[in-house]
């Protein structure tokens, strides 16, 4: 099995936060529950089977998916598929720099996967098409930094507004939207549409998911490593003090806090440690 979690150098790092790449891995699990992490990403099947999404934890229906997809800003969790000798390659970029590069507004697949050729036509088989070229990890993320950098061209990420508010919800602790909004020079309500468009929720949605990934980073056993060696490990995590957690992260108690976590993974507090293997955003269902 190989892992990469690769973080572009400039000028590419302004759009796309990480870009992992994995290869041959075969989970213990059925189906993996994904918590929204804020992040819109684009992902590369470089098999051939489909991936199901499903409609419920317990499997059954749901829709399936091939080749090339790109998973919008999520709200609450989703389903999906694990499936032996999988290999896959995600682009994730950072907040608000999707529409530079795929041409859409960020808004329109909110909590929506769809298939990444009906969002940007034959540029998407294109790129799956250079990957499945290239060999190895290293020849991979070139091509995939490549494709990205033909499609953005440089052009302006996101509005100096939204890039400012941004910035100051990188700690929602103590974020208020109406004093951001006051700051970046500009009414509520035009913070709210910018968000919307550029992001994809609302810059509370956003202040509220940023705040429940605070949470998660500070349970991680390891955030100086690198996930992949975490991933790899199937690190566990113990119970922590919820209250000073819920305190520290800025929730008004502790009952706040378990009812964000059940909003965001769909399960308890006690529930997700218990499943934890190593990646924060990714909680195994099913024994395989």
């Amino acid at each position: 099995m190989e892992f990469v979690v690769h973080r572009p150098a400039r000028p590419l790092s302004a759009i796309v936060e990480t870009i992992t790449y994995f290869s041959s891995w075969t989970p213990d699990h059925l189906r993996e529950r994904l918590i929204p992490d804020g992040a819109i990403e684009i992902i590369v099947d470089l098999t051939e089977r489909p991936k199901r999404l499903f409609d419920t934890p317990e499997g059954g229906t749901g829709r399936d998916f091939r080749q090339a997809w790109i998973s919008g800003m999520h709200r609450s969790p989703i389903i999906i598929e694990a499936q032996a000798q999988s290999s896959m390659f995600v682009i994730r970029f950072r907040p608000g720099a999707m529409r530079a590069v795929i041409g859409h507004d960020a808004e329109s697949l909110t909590d929506r996967v769809e298939f990444l050729d009906d969002v940007v036509g034959s540029a998407a088989s294109s790129l799956r098409d250079r990957l499945l070229e290239a060999r190895g990890a290293a020849a991979r993320i070139a091509a995939g930094e490549a494709w990205l950098n033909e499609r953005w061209r440089q052009e302006p990420i996101a509005p100096p507004p939204l890039t400012y508010a941004l910035r100051r919800l990188a700690d929602p602790a103590g974020a208020r939207i109406a004093e951001i909004a006051e700051d970046a020079g500009v009414s509520a309500r035009q913070l709210q549409n910018l968000f919307r468009k550029w992001v994809g929720v609302s810059p509370k949605q956003y202040a509220r998911i940023r705040r429940f990934q605070s949470v998660l980073a500070a349970l991680s056993p390891g955030r100086g490593e690198g996930a992949a060696d975490l991933f790899l490990r199937g690190e566990a995590i113990g119970e922590p003090d919820w209250a000073r957690l819920a305190a520290a992260t800025g929730y008004a108690d502790q009952p706040h806090l378990v009812h964000e976590f059940r909003a965001f993974s769909g399960v308890t507090p006690g529930a997700y440690v218990s499943a934890y293997r190593g990646l924060t955003n990714y909680l195994p269902i099913g024994v395989a």
